[in-house]
C-alpha cells in the first residue's frame, strides 16, 4: 500500500486505552509493513512531543509514526526562528518570586503561588508548576476583574493569552502564538462560553481566514493535510465524534472511511433502541459515505436492518499480537481491566465478588484502569466491607502481564462494541466471564469452552462461573490454552492487516471506476 493513511481521534494521551489502543496498534502494525501512516488529532494540549516520546519509549507508538496536531501544525507552520532573546529575558523576570515595587503575599512552597499588590490593590497572581516553573499569570484591574491569564511553556515563552469579561470572568477571547511570538490563532467566545469565531493567521502571506465554529476549522486543517497528494490519502476516522467533520471534507482530496468501535444505540443498548447522539450524523447518512467499519457481524447486520445495505459496511475485527511474556498464574486471582466508568458497570463485578469471596475466601479482584467513577467505587468496596480483597490498581501500559497472571478475567460492561480485553485476556491464556450484552463477547467466546457467557445483569450466575473457574484451576488453564490457540487463529497480525489491504484495495477500485466513469461523460 503506498498511499499515505491518516488515522484520525480527537486526542491522544499516555495513559489511554479503550480505541487509543487500538489506533496505536493499527498504526504500528501497518508502520512495519511498510505502510505511511500518522495519526491526526484535533484537541490542544502543549505537550504532544512528550506524549510521543513517553509512547514511543514504551513500545505503544512505532518509530515511523508521528502524531500531527491541528494547532502544532499551524504553530510550526507559522514560526521563523527559535525563542527570541527578550522573551527569554521576560520569562526569567516573570519567574521571580521577589518583585521590585510589590508587596507580595506568597505561598510557593505549599502551594506553589503568589499574590502581588500595589499599595495595597490586588494586581497579579502567578502561579508555578511542581517542578517550579512558571505555568501562568494573572492579571487584574482596580476592581479584582480578571483581565488577562499569559501561559508558559517550559521552554520560557508565551504560547497563549486569554482575555476575560470583567463581569462575569468567562473568557472573551484566545491568542495562540508560535515560539517567536507570532499569533496565529485568535477564538472569540459568547457569553454562554461557546465559540463564536476562530480566525487563523499566516505569517507569510498576511491572509486571515475566519471560521464560526471548530468544525470549519478543523475540517480547513484536514483538507489541507490531505492536500497535495498525486493519490488520494485514506482518512480512517476512529473518533465518531469527528465524523461531521470529515463528512464535510472535500471528496476530491481524500478517501474517507469510519470506524464504528462501540455500540450504538443508546440504553438499552439492543436493536429498538434510539441512536446514539453522537452516532446519528453518521448512520443517517450511510448511503452517501465511502466507507463504515464495525467489528462483528452482529453490529453489521443490526445497522443494515434500521439502515439499508448500502454496500458500504464492512467488519474488521480487532487483533492481538502473542505476547513474549508469560507470567505465572497467581492461584485465585480475578482480574478486570476496564475504565472507571458506569457504562463499564464495574459496581457490578464487585458486587458479584462478595459472593464470590464468600466461596473462595483468598480470592482477590484486581481492576486496572483509571476514569472518573473511581470515588464511587472506592466507596462501594468500603461499604461492602471487600477492602483486603478488591484493589482498583490504577491504569496499566502492562496489559499481557496483568491479564497473563491471572486465574480468570471478567467483563460486566453494560455493552461493547467488541471489547478488546477478552482477546487480550484469551490471548494470555486467561478465560473470561463476561455479561451477554451487544456487541462482541458472545461472538468471542465458545461459553463452556474459553469462558462463559452469562445473562445480562445475573449477578449471582457471574459469581458461580467466577468461583467454578477458581475452584478447578486445571480447568481454567485448559480453558486458556484453547483460548489461546483460537485467538491466535482467528484475531492474529496477518487477518488483520489483510482485512484492511482488501477493504482499501477496493476503494481505490471504485475511485477508478467513478473517475473512468466521469471521464465517459
Amino acid at each position: 500500500m503506498k498511499r499515505k493513511i491518516f488515522m484520525l481521534l480527537y486526542d491522544i494521551d499516555v495513559n489511554k486505552g479503550g480505541i487509543t489502543r487500538v489506533m496505536l496498534n493499527r498504526s504500528k502494525l501497518m508502520n512495519d509493513r511498510g505502510v505511511d501512516v500518522d495519526l491526526i488529532t484535533l484537541d490542544y494540549k502543549t505537550d504532544y512531543e512528550e506524549i510521543s516520546a513517553k509512547l514511543r519509549g514504551i513500545g505503544r507508538l512505532a518509530e515511523g509514526v508521528n502524531i500531527l496536531n491541528v494547532y502544532n501544525y499551524y504553530r510550526d507552520k507559522n514560526t521563523e526562528t527559535g525563542i527570541k532573546d527578550e522573551a527569554i529575558e521576560y520569562y526569567k523576570d516573570a519567574s521571580l518570586i521577589s518583585e521590585e515595587g510589590y508587596q507580595i503575599q506568597e505561598d510557593y512552597e505549599e502551594k506553589r503561588n503568589a499574590r502581588y499588590f500595589i499599595k495595597g490593590v490586588y494586581y497579579k497572581y502567578k502561579k508555578w508548576t511542581k517542578k517550579g516553573l512558571l505555568k501562568h499569570v494573572d492579571y487584574f484591574n482596580e476592581n479584582r476583574c480578571r483581565i488577562l491569564r499569559e501561559e508558559f511553556t517550559e521552554e520560557g515563552n508565551v504560547y497563549k493569552k486569554t482575555y476575560f469579561d470583567l463581569s462575569t470572568n468567562k473568557e472573551k477571547q484566545e491568542l495562540f502564538y508560535t515560539v517567536d511570538g507570532f499569533c496565529f490563532l485568535n477564538r472569540w467566545f459568547n457569553d454562554k462560553g461557546k465559540i463564536s469565531n476562530i480566525f487563523l493567521f499566516d505569517k507569510h502571506t498576511n491572509r486571515v481566514e475566519k471560521f464560526k465554529n471548530n468544525q470549519e476549522f478543523h475540517t480547513y486543517w484536514l483538507n489541507e493535510l490531505c492536500s497535495g497528494y498525486k493519490e488520494k490519502p485514506f482518512l480512517i476516522c476512529d473518533g465518531v465524534g469527528s465524523s461531521t467533520k470529515v463528512m464535510e471534507m472535500d471528496s476530491k482530496l481524500v478517501n474517507r472511511i469510519y470506524a464504528i468501535h462501540t455500540n450504538h444505540f443508546a440504553s438499552p443498548h439492543e436493536f429498538g433502541s434510539n441512536i446514539k447522539d453522537n452516532h446519528q450524523p453518521l448512520l443517517e447518512n450511510l448511503a452517501n459515505v465511502e466507507a463504515v467499519v464495525v467489528l462483528t457481524d452482529k453490529q453489521k447486520n443490526d445497522i443494515i436492518k434500521q439502515f439499508g445495505n448500502h454496500d458500504n459496511l464492512f467488519v474488521i475485527p480487532h487483533f492481538v499480537t502473542e505476547s513474549d511474556k508469560h507470567s505465572y498464574k497467581q492461584k485465585n486471582l480475578v482480574t478486570a481491566v476496564s475504565r472507571y466508568h458506569k457504562e463499564k458497570g464495574l459496581d457490578e463485578l464487585i458486587k458479584a465478588f462478595k459472593l464470590v469471596r464468600d466461596k473462595v475466601p483468598e480470592a482477590r479482584l484486581e481492576i486496572h484502569g483509571d476514569g472518573p467513577d473511581r470515588e464511587r467505587l472506592e466507596g462501594l468496596i468500603e461499604e461492602l466491607n471487600l477492602e483486603d480483597c478488591v484493589f482498583l490498581m490504577g491504569y496499566s501500559n502492562s496489559v499481557d502481564e496483568v491479564l497473563g497472571r491471572s486465574t480468570v478475567s471478567a467483563l460486566t460492561s453494560k455493552f461493547e462494541g467488541f471489547s478488546m480485553v477478552i482477546i487480550e485476556s484469551l490471548m494470555n491464556k486467561t478465560p473470561v466471564v463476561s455479561y451477554d450484552v451487544s456487541y462482541g463477547p458472545s461472538d468471542i467466546i465458545e461459553s463452556g469452552k474459553t469462558g462463559y457467557i452469562v445473562p445480562n445483569r445475573d449477578r449471582e450466575q457471574l459469581a458461580r462461573k467466577i468461583i467454578k473457574l477458581l475452584k478447578a484451576p486445571i480447568k481454567a488453564n485448559v480453558m486458556g490454552e484453547r483460548g489461546h490457540s483460537y485467538v491466535l487463529n482467528k484475531y492474529n497480525e496477518d487477518n488483520h492487516f489483510k482485512y484492511w489491504l482488501n477493504l482499501l484495495d477496493l476503494l481505490i477500485e471504485r475511485e477508478s471506476q467513478q473517475i473512468e466513469s466521469y471521464d465517459n461523460k
